[in-house]
């Protein structure tokens, strides 16, 4: 797949994804950098808002969504985040996504490339027009490695990746390092359950997933620091790809997105 983060995509992409927002009734506005945005105004504060939000093709934009729920206390803001699929945010839609519950935030990004911090903030009136429903089928969760993990996974995935190409090596490489350490973890709960048992006096010489694939990251600069960070990254992520079909056979790779979004950064 192919993925344009122009800066003339990234606002097309931004003021459609205004225009999913607003189709909820109880938004009544939403603001980023200080200007404000209403369905009314979408093209036009919308332009405005990405302008100042946009620095490079790495920019992630802050939107903060106000929301106006029922007073009677038929919904929470609890409940409301956590339908973050109200807003297109799914497996089908996005590479990954991790909630920041005691800041009322969502960190998203989407398989276009494009990058949210939706942030929420409450209102409440009598006659709040709220249309709700109820999730029917929830997803698939196995409690050895739950779906959150590997959500989170790929929108840090994705972090590490922006932080490195700013040439924040120390965050990159901090994010990097927990990325292979969750295949790691992953290896150990695989291994607890092969053998039955969470306690092992001596390990079985076992062959590290994400070491297959250090070495052939194919976006080699002139810089070592960023070769080595990289490496981790593109590791990770093919190594998580296998690791994840043991807890959901049905897994879907998501690695391609992934490296598609970094050939563009690389581009």
């Amino acid at each position: 797949m192919k993925i344009s983060l122009s800066k003339e995509s990234m606002e097309r992409s931004f003021l459609d994804y205004l225009g999913e927002i607003f189709k909820h009734p109880e938004i009544s506005s939403a603001v980023a950098k200080e200007i404000v945005i209403t369905r009314e105004t979408v093209d036009e504060a919308g332009k405005k808002a990405f302008e100042v939000c946009y620095h490079d093709k790495y920019s992630d934009i802050d939107i903060c969504l106000n929301v106006i729920l029922p007073r009677n206390g038929s919904v929470s803001p609890e409940e409301y985040i956590r339908r973050i699929d109200r807003f297109g945010v799914s497996e089908d839609t996005a590479l990954g996504w991790m909630p920041v519950p005691e800041n009322k935030v969502y960190r998203i990004i989407f398989n276009n490339g494009m990058r949210y911090d939706l942030i929420f903030d409450f209102d409440y009136a009598d006659d709040a027009d709220l249309i709700w429903e109820d999730k029917t089928s929830p997803a698939e969760d196995n409690s050895c490695w739950p779906q959150d993990n590997i959500n989170r996974f790929w929108f840090m995935e994705l972090q590490a990746l922006g932080k490195l190409y700013r040439k924040d090596h120390l965050i990159s490489a901090h994010l990097a390092n927990m990325n292979c350490n969750d295949t790691l973890v992953m290896q150990m709960i695989l291994r607890d359950k092969e053998y039955g048992t969470s306690h092992h006096r001596y390990g079985y010489s076992e062959e590290l997933e994400y070491v297959k694939d250090l070495g052939k990251m194919p976006y080699r600069k002139d810089d070592q620091v960023y070769n080595g960070i990289a490496d981790r990254i593109y590791a990770a992520a093919l190594a998580y790809d296998r690791l994840a079909k043991n807890f959901y056979p049905r897994y879907r790779d998501r690695s391609d997105v992934f490296f598609a979004i970094w050939d563009w950064y690389e581009s």
